[in-house]
């Protein structure tokens, strides 16, 4: 499956946001930087496009938006607290659910 440069995008927003955020120092990070932090973020790209691929024809938003930073936020948000990578699909799932349910149609 290809993978859309603008979900990778806007979950590296959505990741930045949630480091900034944070506040916590670069060192202290529980990856290797930054730059580790944004790529375990950006890697959920192929998870996302499944996603759309599934409600492309009923989703009343705009992806990138309403899924894809929000995503990146709380997925970061998740990782910045120690949590690993397995929750990336239920976080999607909750993401998805209320992007589905808030969107204007």
């Amino acid at each position: 499956m290809a993978i859309d440069y603008l979900d990778v995008a806007y979950i590296a927003i959505g990741a930045k946001q949630a480091l900034d955020k944070s506040g916590a120092p670069y060192s202290k990070l529980p990856f290797e930087g930054e730059l580790r932090y944004v790529q375990a973020c950006i890697e959920q790209a192929e998870r996302l496009g499944r996603a759309w691929q599934g409600c492309s024809e009923r989703f009343p938003g705009v992806w990138c938006y309403e899924v894809a930073e929000p995503f990146g936020r709380a997925f970061g948000r998740h990782l910045l607290a120690g949590g690993n990578v397995d929750a990336a699909e239920s976080i999607l799932s909750r993401i998805l659910s209320s992007a589905m349910a808030t969107s204007p149609a």
